[in-house]
C-alpha cells in the first residue's frame, strides 16, 4: 500500500502541474481576448469614420456644429458628477478605513459596495421623474440644503472638538456618522422649513424668477445639477470601493510611526495615509470619471437631452453617449448622419481609452516612488 502511495503521487503531482498550467493559460487567454476585442471595436470604429473624414464625405461645418455641443454636453457632465461622488465617496473611505470600528465597517462596507448593482436606468428614472419635479418645487430650500450640508458638518467637528474628554468617550470618531445623522437631518429639516421666508424676503418670493431676471440663468426641470446628483450617487460606490480598499492597504506601521513622533490622526491622514495611497485613489477617481463619462441612460433620462453650451448648472445638455442612443436605430448605414455618429462613438471611445490609459501610467509611477514603503496598494 505505501509503494502504491509513492508511485501514484508522481503521477498526482503531474496531474495538479498541468491543470495549473491549463488554468493559467485559459486565464491568459481570456486576457488577451478581451484586450483583442477593446482593439476590434477601435478599428472598427476607425474604419468606419476614417476614410469619410480624409476624403471630405463629412460637412466640417456640420461636424462642428453637431459635435461640439454633445462634447461640451459629455464634459459638463462628467463634471457635475464628479464634484457630488469625489468629495463623498473619498470622504466616506477615508472615515470607513481610518476611523470607523471593524464592526462597524465590516456591516456597512458591504452596504455600500451594494449600491454598484443598481441600474443606470434605474437611477436615471427616479431622477428624471421624481427628483426632479420636486427640486424644482423646492429649488430654495434643495440649494439651502447644498450648502447647509458641508457647513453643518464641520460646524459639528469643530463642536466634538471643544467637547470634554468623557463626552467625546461616548462619541466617538469610530461612530461619528451615527451621532451625525440626527444633526443632519435638522440640518435638511431646517434648509426646507425656513427656505420659504427666506425666498420671500431676499428673492420676491420666487428664486427661479430672481435667478433669470438678475443673473440670466433660466432653469429646466431637468438639468446638469439633476445629472450630478444621479450620476454621482452612480459612481460613489465604485470609487468608495477602490479608495477603500487602497487606504486600507497602507502598512499601519506608517501610522502608528507618525502617532509616536507626536503627530495627530489629522497630521497622519493627510500626511501619511493618503500619500502612502495614492496609487489606488488615482485610479478610483479616473475609473469613476471614464464612467461618467460614458454613462448613457442617466444622462439621458435626467438632463433633457438639449444641445446646449452654457455654464449655466440649471440648464440641460447633450452628452455624445445619449445622442448615439437617441439617433443611431433611426440612421441609415453609410448616411452622414451615421457617420457622424460612428465619428462620436469613436471620440469617446478614445477619450475613455486616453483617461484610463493615463490613469495606469500615473498609477504605476506613484507606486514606483512609494514602492519603499512596502504593502502599497
Amino acid at each position: 500500500m505505501i509503494e502504491s502511495s509513492r508511485l501514484s503521487s508522481p503521477s498526482r503531482s503531474l496531474w495538479r502541474h498541468q491543470r495549473d498550467r491549463l488554468a493559467t493559460g485559459l486565464i491568459a487567454a481570456g486576457g488577451i481576448g478581451v484586450v483583442l476585442a477593446v482593439m476590434a471595436i477601435g478599428a472598427f470604429l476607425a474604419f468606419e469614420v476614417l476614410p469619410a473624414l480624409v476624403g471630405g464625405g463629412l460637412d466640417v461645418g456640420r461636424l462642428r456644429d453637431s459635435l461640439t455641443p454633445m462634447a461640451w454636453g459629455t464634459l459638463k457632465a462628467a463634471l457635475w458628477a464628479m464634484v457630488f461622488a469625489i468629495p463623498l465617496a473619498l470622504g466616506a473611505a477615508m472615515h470607513s478605513a481610518l476611523f470607523m470600528s471593524q464592526r462597524l465597517r465590516s456591516r456597512m462596507k458591504p452596504t455600500l459596495e451594494m449600491m454598484e448593482a443598481l441600474p443606470g436606468v434605474v437611477v436615471g428614472f427616479i431622477a428624471g421623474l421624481v427628483l426632479a419635479p420636486w427640486i424644482e418645487r423646492h429649488l430654495a430650500g434643495a440649494l439651502a440644503l447644498l450648502f447647509l450640508l458641508p457647513s453643518g458638518v464641520l460646524l459639528a467637528a469643530a463642536g466634538w472638538r471643544r467637547l470634554p474628554v468623557s463626552a467625546r468617550r461616548h462619541m466617538s470618531l469610530s461612530r461619528a456618522g451615527l451621532w451625525l445623522m440626527p444633526w443632519l437631518a435638522l440640518l435638511a429639516y431646517a434648509s426646507f422649513a425656513l427656505a420659504p421666508m427666506v425666498e420671500e424676503r431676499l428673492f420676491g418670493g420666487d428664486l427661479r424668477f430672481w435667478l433669470d431676471a438678475e443673473l440670466g440663468l433660466d432653469y429646466a426641470t431637468r438639468n446638469a445639477l439633476i445629472v450630478g446628483l444621479a450620476m454621482g450617487f452612480a459612481i460613489m460606490p465604485s470609487v468608495y470601493a477602490l479608495a477603500e480598499d487602497a487606504l486600507s492597504g497602507v502598512p499601519s506601521r506608517l501610522g502608528e510611526g507618525a502617532h509616536a513622533l507626536g503627530a495627530t490622526r489629522w497630521q497622519t491622514l493627510w500626511r501619511v495615509v493618503l500619500p502612502a495611497a495614492a496609487p489606488g485613489i488615482f485610479a478610483a477617481v479616473m475609473i469613476g470619471a471614464g464612467r461618467a463619462v460614458g454613462e448613457t441612460m442617466i444622462v439621458l433620462m435626467a438632463s433633457g437631452n438639449t444641445a446646449l453650451m452654457s455654464l449655466n448648472p440649471f440648464e440641460g445638455m447633450r452628452t455624445m453617449a445619449a445622442g448615439i442612443a437617441v439617433e443611431m436605430p433611426e440612421a441609415v448605414p453609410g448616411s452622414e448622419e451615421y457617420l457622424l455618429l460612428m465619428l462620436a462613438a469613436l471620440l469617446l471611445f478614445a477619450f475613455t481609452f486616453l483617461v484610463n490609459t493615463l490613469a495606469e501610467v500615473v498609477r504605476s509611477r506613484l507606486r514606483r516612488r512609494y514602492r519603499w514603503l512596502g504593502g502599497v496598494p
